[in-house]
């Protein structure tokens, strides 16, 4: 079976690409807290379900997990205590890297009503010269990389109770028990509609029990419900590859993503707009189910063009070569690119104290920032990334097993 998907990693590259870029924007643009939520402009719309890429990177990590696995599995021939072991530090490390980054250099915390951003240390110290220190909100919050650390850690144990289960990854029960199980999660996910309200009173009233037993499923941006399920159709994805034809696996997830993305269209056009809001509703799920079969179908896509299409010549493009080194550095990029995209607004701010993005100034500041990241990953690559979080991510992960990431990074002409 294969090694590596190189379409996954040019599409993990470009997810960071446009994540950077808007974060650059979005915090930066002046008309943020006068947005009309009831009518917003289309631009605004877009932009918000740009940001919403959780589930893309949820799908890419279970897929990329699932096939690291089945190597091991088949090559290795490792024991069930390994390889909960390999998932738990690899998530783990996920996790310290999550938690450093939205404490002391993540973005803002957007609050409409009372026009204020909650955020990270060094960000709030750079743009207001204030130290205040991190509040209980941006400890709680689920961002994208909490989500994917809880998930591999998740995925681990859950492919650790398959594999004994079915004591064999060769088998169709095995591949096919990540699907049903997704499934099941993905439907559980409607009980965060109620348990978000549950969530929400007792944060306001102090119940700290119930607010740490909720947060992780529940709470704001990307919690297990219902992410995990997410995760678990991206390996489901990866142990078909290892099962059945090419063609076979295209066709089984193409009919499945299309019929999720319909739905999940029909769905979002017809209920209320709330998406802006913010709201966990039925909108938002019609958001969930159609992003599930987008982000499929965008996995298809990619391995299509990169790993699977007929004479495939050897090599990447310039845009893909691009793109991929995003995916390759863009993790320490995503950590200090909000702390970044502040020192240089604060420079610019001191030449001109008036200025005033518009949202087309904005994107364009964003952008050029990302482009700028592309630029020093392309010089950074020559070094194999030596130093930065990738690096030292698979110093670690080798002294457990051996690191698959630690293998990309190296530098090769």
């Amino acid at each position: 079976m294969k090694k590596q998907y190189i379409g996954l990693d040019v599409l993990r590259g470009l997810g960071l690409f446009i994540l950077v870029g808007l974060h650059s924007a979005f915090y930066y643009f002046d008309g943020l807290y006068d947005l009309d939520m009831e009518n917003p402009p289309l631009v605004v719309t877009l932009i918000g379900l740009l940001l919403m890429f959780a589930g893309m990177f949820a799908i890419i990590s279970g897929t990329a997990h699932m096939t690291q696995f089945l190597r091991r599995i088949q090559v290795k021939a490792e024991s069930t205590s390994q390889l909960i072991q390999y998932f738990l530090v690899r998530g783990g490390m996920i996790l310290v890297i999550a938690y450093a980054y939205f404490i002391f250099t993540g973005p803002g915390i957007v609050n409409f009503a009372t026009r204020s951003a909650d955020n990270s240390i060094l960000v709030d110290l750079i743009r207001h010269g204030i130290f205040k220190g991190f509040s209980f909100d941006r400890l709680m919050y689920i961002d994208s990389l909490v989500m994917i650390g809880s998930n591999i850690i998740l995925l681990g144990l859950i492919t650790a109770l398959f594999y004994r289960l079915f004591r064999s990854t060769e088998s169709r029960s095995f591949c096919w028990a990540y699907f049903f199980s997704g499934a099941g999660v993905f439907i559980l996910s409607l009980l965060r509609i109620p348990l978000y309200e549950i969530y929400s009173k007792a944060l306001e009233t102090a119940d700290y029990p119930v607010v740490f037993l909720l947060n992780w499923l529940v709470n704001k941006n990307n919690p297990v419900l219902p992410y995990l399920a997410f995760g678990l159709f991206g390996m489901w994805i990866a142990a078909m590859l290892s099962l059945y034809s090419w063609k076979r696996v295209s066709r089984t997830v193409l009919a499945f993503a299309s019929l999720l993305l319909v739905v999940g269209v029909l769905l979002y056009v017809n209920l209320p707009d709330t998406m802006l809001k913010r709201g966990i509703d039925l909108k938002w799920y019609s958001i969930m189910i159609a992003q599930l079969g987008l982000f499929m179908l965008m996995i298809l896509g990619a391995l299509s063009l990169y790993d699977y299409r007929k004479n495939l010549k050897p090599g990447l493009n310039w845009l893909s070569a691009f793109l991929y080194r995003f995916s390759l550095g863009g993790l320490s990029v995503f950590f200090i690119e909000s702390v970044f995209s502040a020192c240089v607004y604060r420079i610019i701010t001191l030449f001109s104290p008036d200025i005033s993005f518009s949202l087309p100034v904005a994107l364009i500041y964003g952008f050029s920032l990302a482009f700028f990241w592309g630029g020093m990953l392309s010089i950074w690559e020559k070094k194999s990334y030596k130093y930065g979080l990738e690096y030292w991510y698979g110093q670690i992960a080798a002294r457990f097993g051996g690191s698959a990431k630690r293998e990309k990074l190296i530098f090769r002409k």
